[in-house]
């Protein structure tokens, strides 16, 4: 008798609804992942970390707890995972005029943190109508008629806005960034002596005044720090309240006057209009590096 041979048929069949278990347990899975993500995003948007407490930290005196927390615009029962911090961080800034800066941190479960600077007025930014009171970050606290007292005058800047609360810029954009230049040397303090004044109408040719006593011209806006610093060693050379004019020649050598002799030589250059006389010499150093 020939030998029957039996196949089972079953095995295929098998593996396919074990497949089927596996997609369906998987399908099932990530269902109740993104239901479990869903119900936590619920909870902590609407039920959970909501304010309840306001904690004031920096050097912002001036301003109480009440009128900080309305500048920026947030109450109590407000849910911490909602807010938008940088955008509360500017509205509070352009709205509290004499705040540099504020930094606004979530301390869970429900309190909220907020760092207000002041700022520190600095520079007199002048213009064709009036004056800008401007801080040592650069924003505008005020625009008035009347220059602060002991502040840097800066001229030759175009503003492009002029509004309390704004930061500064210019219409040119290489005025801006030679006052970035000078906010970073001043805000560092390792200048020496102090700048008084800067002139940049001419954009060629750029004149700091130091200590109301050193008149520079540094020339061009190219390599601004090693100038000035190049020039505060040459005024460290000369003696304690000399007054003088430096002229900045090529990249490395200052050339020193006093200010008397500039002022002669500039009052009798006025006469050579009207008269042949002969020009006298005046003193004049030249300092290398």
């Amino acid at each position: 008798m020939r030998d029957i041979e039996k196949m089972n048929m079953s095995h295929g069949g098998n593996q396919r609804r074990i497949r089927r278990r596996r997609r369906g347990s998987s399908l099932y899975a990530l269902l109740v992942i993104a239901l479990t993500f869903a119900i936590v995003v619920f909870l902590s948007t609407n039920v959970f970390f909501n304010i309840q407490k306001v904690r004031i930290t920096g050097n912002a005196m001036n301003h109480d707890k009440y009128e900080i927390v309305k500048a920026i615009g947030i109450e109590r029962g407000d849910n911490m995972m909602r807010l938008h911090i940088h955008e509360l961080e500017e509205k509070a800034e352009e709205t509290l005029i004499d705040v540099e800066q504020v930094k606004i941190q979530r301390q869970f479960p429900d309190t909220l943190v907020i760092d207000v600077q002041k700022s520190i007025p600095a520079f007199n930014v002048k213009y064709d109508y009036g004056t800008l009171i401007v801080s040592q970050g650069g924003k505008i606290l005020d625009d008035s008629m009347n220059p602060g007292a002991g502040l840097i005058s800066v001229s030759g800047y175009s503003p492009a806005e002029t509004a309390p609360g704004k930061r500064l810029s210019s219409e040119e954009e290489r005025c801006d960034k030679i006052f970035s230049t000078f906010q970073d040397l001043i805000r560092s303090g390792t200048l020496e002596t102090p700048v008084s004044e800067i002139n940049m109408t001419d954009l060629n040719d750029i004149k700091i005044n130091f200590d109301h006593r050193i008149d520079f011209s540094m020339g061009n806006w190219s390599e601004i720090s090693y100038k000035i610093n190049f020039a505060e060693q040459v005024i460290s050379r000369q003696p304690e309240g000399k007054e003088g004019c430096l002229t900045m020649i090529g990249n490395n050598q200052c050339s020193f006057r006093n200010k008397a002799d500039v002022l002669n030589a500039e009052k009798r250059a006025a006469q050579l209009q009207n008269s042949e006389a002969i020009p006298e010499a005046t003193e004049e150093t030249a300092i290398s590096e």
